[in-house]
């Protein structure tokens, strides 16, 4: 293998990208606005320079070898630092303090993160945030490919405490829902054989949580309502309000709906653990102090909020 320095270029790095991604030399340099001899030249230098094929062509086309997959987990990590690096030297001339890439479950999107984002702000207005919302497991791969500096999700039993530092947020029981206007709403007295005739929103069909609730209501001689996969807080939302669907959340999250309008609380109890919220970074990274600061200010609103008090 030839040593990196003087010799890897960021183009190589998106050319092994690009290949793997569309397995094809013509797709992948169409991609990169560039020929295809060009990027032919570029894959035999970057084969040089890491000591072995990259590649193998198959009926499917051009596939990585297990070289080539380990170059590409260090493609993405040193084009994420690299795109780092551009977004705090541009917040820096801008006369900003530097930037932080926050990545959120989207179940907490609402509260705590808007709030959280707002007293954040106030306290370091010059600080560069953008904020991805969206599933734990893609938002983990952001992280780890340095695209994002700080994961707001369930801290799931299966975080390498070795790869990963967490901050415990927030511990919530889990609810049912439904809209204010609800047949059930109107009942002072309800069970969960009275909420299983009516469709609920859940965790998605195999998960974990799908599978606790669902032996939960079994071994409580329930029959298993009707029930869709989702944990898009804007959709769960939506089809409560639309389609008489009853939706299962986290208290602190229900509660915060209930206050607006939006939701009404069933007295129904469900045995289902969920893992605490947590703030969530790489080990290795180096930038640590936004990290700190935005997590200390997600810990402010959340241990102040009347939400959070009510659970104590």
């Amino acid at each position: 293998m030839t040593p990196f320095k003087g010799k890897l270029r960021t183009r190589h790095l998106e050319a092994m990208l690009a290949i793997a991604d569309f397995g094809s030399l013509s797709k992948s340099a169409q991609h990169l606005h560039m020929t295809q001899s060009g990027l032919s030249r570029l894959l035999t230098e970057l084969e040089e320079i890491a000591g072995g094929r990259l590649f193998e062509r198959t009926g499917k086309g051009m596939s990585c070898t297990s070289l080539g997959e380990a170059m590409c987990q260090h493609a993405h990590i040193l084009l994420g630092d690299l795109a780092k690096a551009e977004a705090d030297l541009l917040a820096v001339a801008k006369g900003e303090l530097g930037q932080l890439t926050l990545g959120c479950f989207s179940m907490f999107s609402g509260w705590p993160l808007a709030q959280a984002i707002t007293l954040f702000r106030s306290r370091h207005p010059r600080i560069a945030l953008s904020v991805q919302v969206g599933m734990h497991e893609r938002m983990l791969e952001d992280l780890d490919s340095a695209k994002l500096d700080l994961l707001i999700s369930r801290n799931l039993p299966n975080l390498d405490p070795a790869l990963y530092r967490t901050r415990s947020l927030l511990e919530d029981k889990v609810v049912l829902a439904c809209a204010a206007d609800h047949p059930l709403a109107k009942t002072t007295r309800i069970s969960l054989e009275d909420c299983a005739q009516y469709p609920w929103i859940t965790a998605p069909p195999q998960t974990r949580v799908r599978l606790e609730l669902e032996t939960f209501l079994r071994q409580n001689g329930i029959t298993l309502p009707a029930m869709i996969g989702a944990l898009s807080l804007e959709l769960n939302l939506e089809l409560v309000k639309q389609g008489g669907y009853l939706c299962m959340l986290p208290y602190s999250v229900a509660q915060a709906h209930r206050q607006r309008g939006d939701l009404h609380l069933l007295p129904v109890s469900i045995d289902v653990a969920f893992p605490p919220l947590a703030a969530i970074w790489r080990r290795e990274h180096t930038a640590t102090l936004h990290i700190r600061e935005f997590t200390n200010t997600l810990i402010d609103v959340i241990q102040n909020h009347d939400i959070v008090k009510s659970t104590k």
